[in-house]
């Protein structure tokens, strides 16, 4: 008994009010040190698959595999799970009347179109918004309590704590699999000093399927449960800063932020994730859509990226990211119609990467367009300029076909 009231009966009366604001899945474990889990992430670290994010480091690791060591009052961490829809799929579908020819578009992992209140918002921002409540309700019913709330960026081993909770189990693509939402889920924490019965762990698993691996055209997923970060499309759009590798370009396809392609190959997602998404239009005048005009997001100014992506999970790229991403993507598109937006890009955009992948865009589109004018005016990044890094980059784009435009 807690101060007169019952561990059990408290633990179920939160995990229903966790549900009603909005969590899928909802579990309790111990505050035990994360072990296992904490060296699998420093091995991460050592192999170099975690290289270019110098914020994941080894002290972050330990601090987060040992929740209990740096708040010696937790008794207990609540595991949350909030679902997203995924993006309806990009083909014609059945019974719908065909459209007028369109801009060529990107496409947005699904979470960056996640509504709050009807209009977009950064996941962060709504889960943590909902934990406070959450640890507001505890302190409520247990007088002297105390709570902190992780989302991300507070140092915890989500899915660690997730599996060991009972929300879901790891998959051979490295995400969270979940029975009510299958992967399409953002995990949030509520660490407690309330002593509360804990959950046991999912006894799920993937079986024999591989369906994930295959799936990804970098190869991130170097082996079942085991993902080389910096060949990862959402590490390449999101957190890679300056210059894509080259040869990893024609790989990306049409995506600028993000990406989907591993949750869509699964198939328990095919029986369990939430309802769909609207393609919806292509302009992002109103915030983040899941299938954006990638001309109109090139040209953005950097007011109107603000005014579009502020507050939402794509103000993380940065207009510049945002534009190098979606010049790459014009450049497997295909799309002929784009050639005069690269070129201003090219020749006037003040983000070097920026320039440098419409360069590349055009050479993709037209054979020696980007060969840089005399005048250039420094649209081109140095290693570029050299005559011998453009004959390599010639030889190594003539590898990879364009896609056909969508």
């Amino acid at each position: 008994m807690l101060y007169g009231v019952n561990a059990a009966s408290l633990a179920g009366n939160l995990k229903a009010e966790a549900r009603r604001m909005g969590f899928a899945a909802v579990g309790i474990a111990s505050v035990e040190p994360f072990e296992r889990d904490r060296e699998r992430a420093l091995r991460a670290i050592d192999e170099g698959r975690m290289r270019g994010m110098p914020w994941y480091t080894v002290e972050r690791v330990r601090a987060a595999s040992d929740l209990r060591g740096r708040y010696p009052w937790s008794r207990s961490i609540v595991s949350l799970a909030r679902p997203y829809a995924p993006a309806m799929p990009a083909g014609p579908q059945p019974g719908a009347v065909p459209s007028p020819p369109s801009p060529a578009r990107g496409r947005l992992s699904s979470y960056a179109c996640l509504e709050g209140g009807g209009t977009a918002v950064d996941y962060h921002d709504l889960l943590a918004d909902r934990c406070r409540e959450l640890g507001e309700w505890v302190r409520r019913r247990v007088p002297g309590a105390r709570t902190k709330h992780f989302v991300d960026h507070g140092w915890a081993l989500d899915r660690a704590v997730a599996e060991r909770a009972g929300v879901g189990f790891c998959g051979k693509n490295t995400t969270l699999i979940t029975r009510e939402a299958g992967s399409y889920v953002l995990l949030a924490e509520l660490l407690t000093s309330v002593d509360l019965p804990t959950d046991a762990p999912s006894p799920k698993g993937c079986g024999t399927c591989r369906a994930c691996l295959p799936s990804c055209p970098t190869g991130a997923l170097v082996r079942p449960g085991v993902i080389d970060s910096t060949r990862c499309i959402s590490y390449l759009t999101i957190e890679h800063r300056g210059p894509i590798p080259i040869e990893l370009r024609p790989l990306i396809g049409d995506w600028v932020f993000g990406c989907d392609l591993c949750q869509e190959a699964c198939p328990i997602n095919h029986r369990r994730a939430p309802a769909s998404l609207e393609r919806g239009p292509a302009s992002t005048r109103s915030g983040p859509v899941p299938y954006p005009d990638l001309v109109e997001c090139l040209e953005l100014t950097e007011e109107q990226f603000s005014a579009r992506f502020g507050g939402t999970a794509v103000s993380r790229t940065g207009r510049a990211g945002l534009a190098r991403n979606c010049a790459v993507a014009l450049g497997n598109s295909g799309d002929q119609s784009a050639l005069a937006s690269l070129t201003r890009a090219r020749d006037t955009d003040p983000d070097g990467a920026v320039r440098e992948a419409a360069e590349w865009a055009l050479g993709r589109l037209i054979p020696g367009a980007a060969l840089p004018k005399q005048q250039n005016g420094g649209a081109r990044t140095d290693h570029e300029g050299r005559s011998g890094a453009r004959e390599e980059q010639r030889e190594r784009l003539g590898v990879a076909r364009p896609p056909r435009p969508r």
